[in-house]
């Protein structure tokens, strides 16, 4: 196994409004068939993420942000990328993710190469379903993710 594999695609979100954005975009990659070639977990609350992190090869991450005026923009980042602190608000009882990126970078759980998508969201109330912007979007980020994914392959199968 070469250094950008396994591949774990993780969607952090609750079921309350926009916040479930990333578990949507889990459940199309996986109907797209992504199971084959990577791990796919949804999570509740950043502090999760570090449940399945071990330091080995990719990170695809998809995680709702917080409102900034456009509902359903996308955005992609890079780790480490200091942006990713303030995409969300944060609370004592649930770590955002970009905390946990920087905690497992800490503990050496952090792989390689790490993207992230932010999905802006609307509306986080429980009980409450994904708002058309937002909803509009997973198709968009589902297939980026993708091809992210398959360049990680591609690259990987050029270096083996």
């Amino acid at each position: 196994m070469n250094g950008l594999r396994p591949v774990r695609i993780v969607g952090v979100g609750s079921p309350n409004g926009d916040d479930a954005v990333a578990w949507d975009v889990i459940k199309e990659a996986l109907e797209a068939g992504c199971g084959a070639d990577a791990e796919l977990h949804a999570v509740e609350g950043g502090q999760r993420l570090l449940e399945v992190l071990d330091g080995r090869g990719s990170l695809l991450l998809i995680d709702a942000v917080a409102p900034a005026g456009t509902p359903g923009a996308v955005r992609r980042f890079t780790w480490p990328d200091a942006r990713l602190e303030t995409l969300r608000p944060g609370s004592t009882h649930d770590m955002r993710p970009g905390e946990a990126l920087a905690l497992a970078a800490t503990l050496g759980l952090l792989p390689g190469r790490v993207v992230v998508w932010g999905v802006e969201g609307a509306c986080f109330e429980p009980g409450a379903d994904l708002t058309p912007a937002v909803a509009a979007a997973v198709p968009a980020v589902a297939r980026a993710v993708r091809e992210e994914l398959a360049a990680i392959l591609d690259e990987g199968d050029d270096r083996a």
